[in-house]
Formats: C-alpha cells, structure tokens, sequence
C-alpha cells in the first residue's frame, strides 16, 4: 500500500498531525520534497511536542524508517539539531534514512533568499530553499554524495562561493570545517538513492507533502509560491522513481490561513482575526510569524482537489470554530457582474470579490449542525471528507465513514 498525504490549502493545514497518525499503518514515511521550510508540528498524548522541518512526521513507538529522499533539500545544522531533540524527548528513535542525492543548504543561499524577498516580495521563509533549488537546476549545487571526497567537495564549494560572489556580490567565507562536521554527525544515515527506491518498491509507504498545493511552484499562486513541486505530482520525480500511488488523501482545516504575500480573497482583519488567530494558534511553526487568516474558501479547495487528484479528504480544526454563531464559507467569486463556481487558473483569483454563505454554528463536533457543514462542503467538492481532527494531539482524529 502507498499513499500519499499532502495539504489542500496554502500549507498550515495539519498535515504533520495527520501524517503522524497514518504513519502507525505504514513501514516507510518518506519526505519527497522541500527543505526546513517546511514546519510539522506534532503533540503527542505523552506529553510530548515536536516540531519536524526535515524529517517525516511519525507515530512515537512505531518501528518504521523515516527517509529524506532525493528531492529534498538539506539543512545540515537544522537536520542535526532536529535529531538530537528526537534523542532527548522519546525512548525510541525510528531508522532514518537520508539519500546521498539530497543537494545541501549553505549559508550563502540564505543570504540571496532574504536579499531576493527584498525586491520581490514574497515573504519567504528565508531559509534558503529557492536559492538552493536554484543551483539544482543550475547544475552547480552540492549534494551529500559530494562530502565522500573532501578534495572535490572543497574544490566545488569554493567554486559556488566564487560563483555567488561574481554573480550577486555575496562575499560570505565559508566555514568548512563546520560543515564537515556537522555532516559527520549525520553521516551514518545516509545511503544510496537506489537504497531507498529498493525500500520504497518492497514495503507500505507513506509519502508526506509539504507546505500545500496552492504553494505549488506549478499550480499554486505563482509566483507567491515555493520552490518546488508539493503537490502530489512531486512524488515521481521526489524519489526519482515512477512509483504507483493507491490513495491520495487531501488535509484542509476549516478555515484558511497563509503566511508570506500573495492574494488571499477570503482574507480576514481587525478584531475579527485576531480571534480567528488566537483561537487557532496560528503563528508559523518555522518563522513564529502570525499567519494571515480568513474563511473557508471552496472554490479553492475544489481547485486543489482537482490539480492533485485527492480522493479522501481529513479536515482539521472544526473545534477551533465552535461557538461561533454563523460560519462563513466562500462559494463564489464575483468578478465584475458575474459569479463563478468554479476556475480554471488559479490566477483568477487575484482580482475577487468572495461570496459567502452562512451556516449555522456549532457548540461541539457532535452537534448537528457540524455534520451539515461537512455535508455542504463536500456537496460542493463533490469528495467525502472521512476523518475528521478534533484537537491537536495526534491521536484526536476520528473515522466518520467507511466508504
């Protein structure tokens, strides 16, 4: 069985609370795209909370591998870090397995990101990841298979660093021994990409997005969007390898939120939010930046569902909404004089007027009118919504239908 679990929205949406739930089931969770921009925060029933950027969420004491492949990128001192706190919160630390074509973050891709959010806008993360995508492509980026020979590594790191110093006058000295060894202490899980594709092939594979598909550098809102594929589309080339998917399982909460720039048609401010946001925790696990918020868009979310194939959708954070008298939900654009359901880019959204309508609230998820408002939405997604989340622990997530 392979499955793969990616969010619906503009990330945030829950999925490393999900991923960790569905992982008990599985031999293999495997990260296929990104880098520590991404941010899986994961509360376990023992007490204990984890926020992942680079390895896969997981369930705490099941025996199962946890694998980086190819397609991601690198933090070398975040991955180091992130282990070491796994070592001192849980009795058990999963098998970690991380492909030698991973290319690496350095500290210069950071410094052209925030330079490059200057003049454009973005609102990254600043972590380094469309930079380092960039030299992938570039065909000058340096991959962990390069650290088995230090003469050739250190030729190509000095390389790079002459390239970013005549290319955008960053002059950063480099500090090789540092990253020599903090590529030591992680040098004992890495293993050949065909390893992993071998591992993938032979047992159950959970494959775990980040961010979310309106992020996607292809479908999402380009160009606010990240640098890479994480969309389910990603899988293929994230694990360079064409592996047959047996379910696509779409995570959205019940409201919206986005960090960084970019059009956001159901945008919410004022007093309004702060409620939203304070209710929600929503404050990014990378950046602790708050997050924009707004209300349930679903002519978003049939788009997401759409470009990514999901044929089950988990929807988390309805408790957040409870006691709320009417809960808006966006089932329209009004563009000029007419109204649309549907749409066919993802650029017409820039220039929108939403169209709510208003449902009845709810005082907990058991009410009544809960189940109305799943109902409506998946009316109008035409996919069934079968788990829903109702806390942020990893077990508080509960099967509503079977089918």
């Amino acid at each position: 069985m392979k499955i793969v679990i990616v969010g619906l929205q503009w990330g945030d949406e829950g999925k490393g609370k999900v991923v960790a739930y569905f992982s008990q089931f599985f031999d293999n969770v495997v990260r296929f795209s990104g880098g520590s921009n991404a941010g899986h925060t994961i509360e376990y029933n023992e007490g204990i909370k984890i926020v992942n950027h680079l390895l896969p969420s997981f369930y705490n004491g099941k025996q199962l591998n946890l694998i980086i492949s190819n397609g991601v990128l690198v933090d070398l001192e975040t991955l180091v870090e992130e282990i070491e706190e796994l070592k001192n919160k849980i009795d058990y630390l999963p098998e970690i397995k991380i492909s030698n074509l991973a290319h690496v973050v350095l500290p210069f891709h950071k410094v052209l990101d925030e330079k490059i959010d200057e003049e454009t806008h973005i609102g990254t993360t600043k972590r380094g990841i469309g930079p380092a995508y960039a030299d992938k492509i570039n065909r000058i980026g340096i991959r962990l298979k390069d650290f088995e020979n230090k003469d050739n590594l250190m030729k190509k790191l000095r390389n790079i660093s002459e390239f970013y110093y005549k290319m955008y006058g960053i002059n950063l000295t480099l500090n090789y021994k540092y990253i020599i060894e903090l590529y030591e202490k992680i040098k004992r899980y890495i293993v050949s990409q065909m390893e992993i594709i071998e591992e993938i092939k032979e047992s159950n594979v959970l494959f775990e997005g980040t961010q979310g598909v309106l992020l996607d550098l292809d479908m999402g809102t380009y160009p606010y969007v990240t640098g890479t594929n994480c969309n389910t589309t990603g899988v293929q080339s994230g694990v360079g390898y064409p592996v047959k998917i047996d379910k696509y399982l779409g995570v959205f909460k019940a409201y919206l939120t986005r960090v960084g720039n970019g059009p956001f048609p159901t945008e919410i401010y004022g007093e309004e939010a702060a409620m939203l946001r304070e209710k929600g925790k929503e404050f990014g696990a990378t950046t602790g930046r708050p997050r924009r918020v707004g209300w349930l868009d679903l002519i978003l979310l049939k788009y997401a569902i759409k470009v990514s194939g999901v044929e089950e959708l988990v929807l988390t954070k309805g408790d957040i909404l409870s006691k709320i008298t009417k809960i808006p939900v966006c089932i329209g654009y009004k563009i000029g004089s007419k109204v649309k359901e549907n749409i066919t880019s993802i650029d017409e959204i820039k220039e929108v007027t939403p169209v709510y309508t208003y449902l009845d609230g709810w005082e907990t998820l058991n009410d009544l009118n809960f189940k109305r408002f799943l109902e409506f939405i998946e009316n109008f997604v035409d996919v069934k919504i079968k788990y829903v989340s109702y806390g942020p622990k990893v077990d508080q997530i509960k099967q509503i239908r079977q089918n």
